[in-house]
């Protein structure tokens, strides 16, 4: 899990995300989705939404666990 966090604490990896998500979110993506009906567009967009939230999330939790171990022993000067 340790190696989980501290992958999604890179920058580079987190660009990495938002471009993905971001090509995903396009036209020739949605159009295969689309091309199958209105119930599968739906589902390719929640399922789209609810892996940006997870992986918001779990950059989210790594930057908190970041955080706490650096003031893990008190104070880091």
């Amino acid at each position: 899990m340790r190696r989980l966090f501290l992958l999604f604490r890179q920058p580079e990896f987190q660009i990495f995300l938002f471009c993905l998500m971001l090509i995903l979110a396009n036209w020739p993506f949605l159009a295969v989705a689309g091309g199958n009906g209105l119930k599968s567009m739906f589902l390719y967009l929640y399922g789209l939404w609810s892996a940006l939230i997870l992986v918001l999330f779990l950059i989210q939790k790594s930057n908190r666990s970041k955080a706490s171990d650096e003031d893990g022993d008190g104070r880091n000067s």
